[in-house]
Protein backbone atom coordinates (compact mmCIF):
# COMPACT_ATOMS: atom_id res chain seq x y z
CA UNK A 1 0.00 0.00 0.00
CA UNK A 2 2.09 3.45 -0.93
CA UNK A 3 1.52 5.79 1.20
CA UNK A 4 -0.86 8.66 0.14
CA UNK A 5 0.39 11.91 -1.15
CA UNK A 6 -1.11 15.15 0.01
CA UNK A 7 -2.37 16.58 -2.92
CA UNK A 8 -3.71 13.53 -4.28
CA UNK A 9 -5.71 13.44 -1.39
CA UNK A 10 -6.93 16.96 -1.68
CA UNK A 11 -8.14 16.71 -5.55
CA UNK A 12 -9.99 13.53 -4.58
CA UNK A 13 -12.05 14.80 -1.83
CA UNK A 14 -12.79 17.88 -3.97
CA UNK A 15 -14.32 16.01 -6.52
CA UNK A 16 -16.48 14.22 -4.21
CA UNK A 17 -20.20 14.72 -5.38
CA UNK A 18 -22.23 17.32 -3.85
CA UNK A 19 -18.62 18.64 -2.23
CA UNK A 20 -19.86 21.64 -1.21
CA UNK A 21 -23.02 21.68 -0.48
CA UNK A 22 -21.83 18.91 2.22
CA UNK A 23 -18.89 20.83 3.99
CA UNK A 24 -21.38 23.81 4.21
CA UNK A 25 -23.87 21.53 6.20
CA UNK A 26 -20.68 20.80 8.15
CA UNK A 27 -19.46 24.30 8.64
CA UNK A 28 -22.78 25.64 9.76
CA UNK A 29 -23.27 22.72 12.64
CA UNK A 30 -19.89 23.73 13.41
CA UNK A 31 -20.69 27.37 14.41
CA UNK A 32 -23.06 25.99 16.76
CA UNK A 33 -21.82 24.67 20.14
CA UNK A 34 -23.97 21.33 21.46
CA UNK A 35 -24.71 21.37 16.88
CA UNK A 36 -21.32 20.92 16.44
CA UNK A 37 -21.14 17.14 17.78
CA UNK A 38 -22.93 15.84 14.73
CA UNK A 39 -20.04 18.06 12.24
CA UNK A 40 -17.93 16.12 14.43
CA UNK A 41 -20.08 12.95 14.27
CA UNK A 42 -19.72 13.64 10.65
CA UNK A 43 -15.64 13.30 10.81
CA UNK A 44 -15.31 10.52 12.66
CA UNK A 45 -17.27 8.72 10.24
CA UNK A 46 -14.87 9.55 7.57
CA UNK A 47 -12.08 8.83 9.38
CA UNK A 48 -13.20 5.79 10.15
CA UNK A 49 -13.54 4.87 6.43
CA UNK A 50 -10.03 6.28 5.83
CA UNK A 51 -9.18 3.54 8.21
CA UNK A 52 -10.79 0.41 7.77
CA UNK A 53 -11.04 0.68 3.99
CA UNK A 54 -8.99 2.92 2.57
CA UNK A 55 -11.63 5.31 1.29
CA UNK A 56 -11.50 8.97 0.61
CA UNK A 57 -15.88 9.32 0.49
CA UNK A 58 -17.90 11.83 1.75
CA UNK A 59 -21.39 10.20 3.06
CA UNK A 60 -24.77 11.77 3.38
CA UNK A 61 -25.59 13.80 6.05
CA UNK A 62 -27.88 11.25 7.61
CA UNK A 63 -28.49 9.05 10.25
CA UNK A 64 -28.50 12.18 13.14
CA UNK A 65 -28.66 10.08 15.84
CA UNK A 66 -25.83 8.22 15.27
CA UNK A 67 -24.37 11.17 13.76
CA UNK A 68 -24.36 12.90 17.59
CA UNK A 69 -23.11 9.59 19.08
CA UNK A 70 -20.30 9.27 16.58
CA UNK A 71 -19.59 13.32 17.58
CA UNK A 72 -19.15 12.25 21.61
CA UNK A 73 -16.31 9.89 20.70
CA UNK A 74 -14.77 12.31 18.57
CA UNK A 75 -15.13 14.89 20.94
CA UNK A 76 -13.54 13.10 23.84
CA UNK A 77 -10.45 12.47 21.61
CA UNK A 78 -10.22 15.75 20.48
CA UNK A 79 -10.67 17.29 23.76
CA UNK A 80 -7.45 15.32 25.43
CA UNK A 81 -5.14 14.73 22.60
CA UNK A 82 -6.06 18.35 20.95
CA UNK A 83 -7.70 21.04 22.86
CA UNK A 84 -5.86 20.01 26.53
CA UNK A 85 -2.18 20.11 25.27
CA UNK A 86 -2.72 23.40 23.53
CA UNK A 87 -3.97 24.78 26.73
CA UNK A 88 -1.17 23.14 28.93
CA UNK A 89 1.64 25.14 26.54
CA UNK A 90 -0.14 28.03 26.49
CA UNK A 91 -0.12 27.85 30.52
CA UNK A 92 3.36 26.74 30.40
CA UNK A 93 3.83 29.55 27.84
CA UNK A 94 2.47 32.35 30.21
CA UNK A 95 4.76 31.69 32.81
CA UNK A 96 7.58 31.67 30.63
CA UNK A 97 6.47 35.04 29.30
CA UNK A 98 5.77 36.44 32.72
CA UNK A 99 9.46 36.23 33.87
CA UNK A 100 11.05 37.50 30.98
CA UNK A 101 11.52 34.37 28.52
CA UNK A 102 9.04 35.41 25.47
CA UNK A 103 11.13 33.66 22.74
CA UNK A 104 10.90 30.63 24.31
CA UNK A 105 7.60 30.65 25.49
CA UNK A 106 6.55 31.77 21.90
CA UNK A 107 8.57 28.61 20.75
CA UNK A 108 6.84 26.56 23.05
CA UNK A 109 3.15 27.49 21.62
CA UNK A 110 4.72 27.00 17.78
CA UNK A 111 5.88 23.80 18.26
CA UNK A 112 1.92 22.39 20.17
CA UNK A 113 0.44 23.96 17.67
CA UNK A 114 2.07 22.15 14.35
CA UNK A 115 2.39 18.53 16.92
CA UNK A 116 -0.91 18.82 18.03
CA UNK A 117 -2.77 17.81 14.44
CA UNK A 118 -0.52 14.68 14.07
CA UNK A 119 -1.06 13.56 17.62
CA UNK A 120 -4.53 14.02 17.60
CA UNK A 121 -4.48 11.83 14.31
CA UNK A 122 -2.20 9.35 15.53
CA UNK A 123 -5.01 8.91 18.44
CA UNK A 124 -7.89 8.84 16.47
CA UNK A 125 -6.75 6.42 14.82
CA UNK A 126 -5.72 4.22 17.70
CA UNK A 127 -9.51 4.82 19.30
CA UNK A 128 -11.02 3.56 15.60
CA UNK A 129 -9.03 0.05 16.04
CA UNK A 130 -11.92 -1.09 18.80
CA UNK A 131 -13.68 2.35 19.45
CA UNK A 132 -12.70 1.69 23.00
CA UNK A 133 -11.64 4.81 25.12
CA UNK A 134 -9.44 2.82 27.18
CA UNK A 135 -7.05 2.63 24.09
CA UNK A 136 -6.53 6.12 24.60
CA UNK A 137 -4.64 5.80 28.22
CA UNK A 138 -2.07 4.07 25.69
CA UNK A 139 -0.15 7.58 25.22
CA UNK A 140 3.54 6.17 24.95
CA UNK A 141 2.24 3.87 21.97
CA UNK A 142 0.41 7.53 20.26
CA UNK A 143 3.44 9.31 20.86
CA UNK A 144 5.79 6.97 18.91
CA UNK A 145 3.00 6.69 16.30
CA UNK A 146 3.09 10.90 16.12
CA UNK A 147 7.01 10.76 15.92
CA UNK A 148 6.67 8.25 13.26
CA UNK A 149 4.30 10.13 11.34
CA UNK A 150 5.70 13.43 11.84
CA UNK A 151 8.08 14.14 8.65
CA UNK A 152 4.89 13.20 6.40
CA UNK A 153 2.27 14.61 8.19
CA UNK A 154 4.19 18.31 8.69
CA UNK A 155 2.78 19.77 5.88
CA UNK A 156 -0.58 18.47 6.06
CA UNK A 157 -0.54 20.06 9.77
CA UNK A 158 0.70 23.31 8.40
CA UNK A 159 -1.78 23.34 5.86
CA UNK A 160 -4.83 22.88 8.79
CA UNK A 161 -3.66 26.52 10.50
CA UNK A 162 -3.05 28.24 6.99
CA UNK A 163 -6.79 27.12 6.04
CA UNK A 164 -7.87 28.61 9.56
CA UNK A 165 -6.09 31.83 9.28
CA UNK A 166 -7.06 32.39 5.68
CA UNK A 167 -10.33 32.69 7.44
CA UNK A 168 -10.85 33.10 10.72
CA UNK A 169 -14.26 35.32 10.46
CA UNK A 170 -15.73 31.88 9.16
CA UNK A 171 -13.36 29.76 11.82
CA UNK A 172 -17.28 27.04 11.12
CA UNK A 173 -16.11 26.26 7.39
CA UNK A 174 -12.29 26.88 7.77
CA UNK A 175 -12.07 24.37 10.27
CA UNK A 176 -14.71 21.79 9.08
CA UNK A 177 -12.74 21.78 5.91
CA UNK A 178 -9.50 21.58 6.97
CA UNK A 179 -10.52 18.88 9.98
CA UNK A 180 -11.99 16.76 6.70
CA UNK A 181 -9.16 17.04 4.54
CA UNK A 182 -6.67 16.40 7.54
CA UNK A 183 -8.35 12.96 8.61
CA UNK A 184 -8.51 12.00 5.70
CA UNK A 185 -5.06 12.29 5.19
CA UNK A 186 -3.52 11.08 8.60
CA UNK A 187 -6.09 7.93 8.51
CA UNK A 188 -4.96 6.94 5.31
CA UNK A 189 -1.19 7.62 5.71
CA UNK A 190 -1.17 5.51 9.37
CA UNK A 191 -2.90 2.66 7.56
CA UNK A 192 -0.50 2.63 4.74
CA UNK A 193 2.14 2.92 7.63
CA UNK A 194 0.23 -0.24 9.49
CA UNK A 195 -0.29 -2.22 6.73
CA UNK A 196 3.00 -2.08 5.21
CA UNK A 197 5.18 -3.21 8.14
CA UNK A 198 2.88 -5.64 9.18
CA UNK A 199 2.32 -4.01 12.51
CA UNK A 200 -0.87 -3.29 14.61
CA UNK A 201 -1.38 -0.07 16.24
Amino acid sequence: MEMPIFEEVCSRVLRQPRFWMKMFVGGLLSFLPGLNLFAFGYLYRISHLAQTRGLVALPEWSDWRGLFFDGIKFAVVWLIYWLLPLLLALGVSALFAMIGFGALAYTIVSIMFVFSPIVFGAALYRFNHRGDFSDLLDVILIIRMSYLAFPRQLFPAFFFFGVFALCPALYGFSLFVGFTLLIFQTGLSFRSVEHNRSVSF
